[in-house]
C-alpha cells in the first residue's frame, strides 16, 4: 500500500459557519445568512447593502483586524484536526490589490510571527489569474515529485470595506434593487493541510484529492463581449467530463448575469448527464461571493462526510468524484475533478 498525496485536513471560517463539518451541514440544510443591516453600509439607491458576513459588519470596520480574525477562525480549525512534526509552507491566495497594499504585507508578516511554530514561510500568491483550487492541485504535484511532506494552501479574501463595496457597485457587480443580477458581497478563511507522508511518518487520514485538473482562457470581454462568452470554460469542462463520471458536479454562479451565460454556453457542448445537468449545486449561491476563497469553499463542501473510504476502482468509478468549475472575472477558467476519501486515504 503506498500512501496518497491529498488533504488532510480543512479549517474554514465562511458566513456558513465556523469549522469545516459545521459548514457542510449548514449547506445540505441549506443555510444562507444574508443580512440587510440599518447599521451597516448603505448603497446608491438608499437601501442598506445585502452581505454575507462571518462577523457583522458594524462590528469590525478595522479591515486589518477582520482579515487577522477571518485567519485566525481558520486556522483554529485546521489546528484541532492536525498535528505537524515540523514547520511546513504556507501559500496564501488573496486577491490582487491586497497582495500589493501594504494591509497585505502586515497580515503576511502577523501570520509569520502568530504562528512562527506551524509554518516556515508565508507567501501571498495575489496574482489576478490565481485560483486557490488549482494551488493545491500544484502542490499535491510537487509533494508527488518530492516524494514526501507537507504544506498548507489557503484562500482568505473580505468585501467587507465601503471602498470595496463601493468599486463593486460602480463596476455594476453588486447586488441591489437596481440590480438584480449583482453578487453578495462575503468573506471567507480557508486552510488546506496537504500531505504525502514520508517512510517515517504515520499517514493522517486523507479526505480528499485533485484526479485532475483542466483549464481555459476566457477572451472576451465581460462588461462589452464581441462575440459569445463561454468559449473559455467550455474545452476545459468537455474534457473532464468525457474523462470522467463524477457523482457530484459544482459551479461557481453567484448571480453575476456573466458566469450564467459562460457556464450555458459551455454546457451545451459538455456530454454532462441529465441529473448533473438538472441538479448542479450552487455553493457560492449559500456562501455569498468570497472572492479568491471561493474555490476552497467548494472543495470542502465537495468532500463527502459519508464515504467511508476510497471507492474500489473495477466497481464504482464515481463514488466521492465531483467536478468543480471556476471561473473568473479576469479570464481563467479551471474545472478541476476532485475526489473525496473521508476516512481512508490508501492507494491499493
Amino acid at each position: 500500500m503506498n500512501a496518497l498525496a491529498g488533504i488532510v485536513g480543512v479549517g474554514i471560517s465562511c458566513p456558513l459557519g465556523q469549522g469545516s463539518d459545521a459548514v457542510r451541514r449548514a449547506y445540505v440544510e441549506r443555510v444562507r445568512n444574508f443580512v440587510r443591516s440599518s447599521q451597516g453600509p448603505i448603497g446608491f439607491d438608499g437601501q442598506a447593502i445585502t452581505l454575507s458576513c462571518v462577523m457583522p459588519f458594524e462590528e469590525v470596520r478595522d479591515y486589518d483586524l477582520r482579515i487577522r480574525n477571518l485567519f485566525a477562525a481558520a486556522f483554529d480549525d485546521l489546528a484541532a484536526q492536525v498535528e505537524i512534526d515540523a514547520p511546513v509552507a504556507l501559500r496564501l491566495v488573496v486577491p490582487a490589490w491586497l497582495g500589493r497594499h501594504d494591509i497585505g504585507a502586515g497580515l503576511q508578516t502577523w501570520v509569520k510571527n502568530t504562528y512562527s511554530k506551524w509554518f516556515s514561510s508565508v507567501s501571498l500568491l495575489s496574482g489576478g489569474d490565481t485560483i486557490a483550487l488549482y494551488e493545491v492541485a500544484k502542490a499535491l504535484k510537487e509533494l508527488r515529485d518530492e516524494n514526501g511532506g507537507g504544506l498548507i494552501v489557503g484562500a482568505l479574501d473580505s468585501f467587507m470595506d465601503a471602498e470595496l463595496l463601493d468599486m463593486l457597485a460602480v463596476n455594476g457587480r453588486l447586488f441591489s434593487r437596481g440590480n438584480p443580477h449583482g453578487l453578495i458581497p462575503a468573506e471567507a478563511a480557508v486552510l488546506v493541510m496537504l500531505e504525502l507522508p514520508g517512510e517515517l511518518r504515520q499517514a493522517l487520514p486523507v479526505l480528499g484529492t485533485m484526479r485532475s485538473v483542466f483549464t481555459g482562457f476566457e477572451r472576451e470581454n465581460l462588461l462589452a463581449p464581441d462575440g459569445v462568452i463561454g468559449r473559455g470554460l467550455a474545452k476545459p469542462l468537455r474534457q473532464a467530463f468525457e474523462t470522467f463520471s463524477p457523482a457530484r458536479f459544482l459551479v461557481d454562479l453567484n448571480g453575476e448575469r456573466w458566469r450564467s451565460e459562460d457556464l450555458g454556453f459551455a454546457l451545451s457542448g459538455a456530454r454532462v448527464p441529465d441529473k448533473l445537468l438538472a441538479d448542479f449545486e450552487t455553493p457560492i449561491a449559500f456562501t455569498g461571493d468570497c472572492g479568491a476563497a471561493n474555490s476552497l469553499i467548494m472543495a470542502t463542501v465537495a468532500i463527502d462526510g459519508g464515504q467511508s473510504g476510497p471507492p474500489d476502482q473495477a466497481e464504482d468509478q464515481t463514488a466521492g468524484v465531483s467536478i468543480l468549475s471556476i471561473a473568473l472575472p479576469q479570464g481563467p477558467r479551471c474545472v478541476a475533478v476532485f475526489q473525496s476519501l473521508n476516512k481512508h486515504g490508501m492507494d491499493s
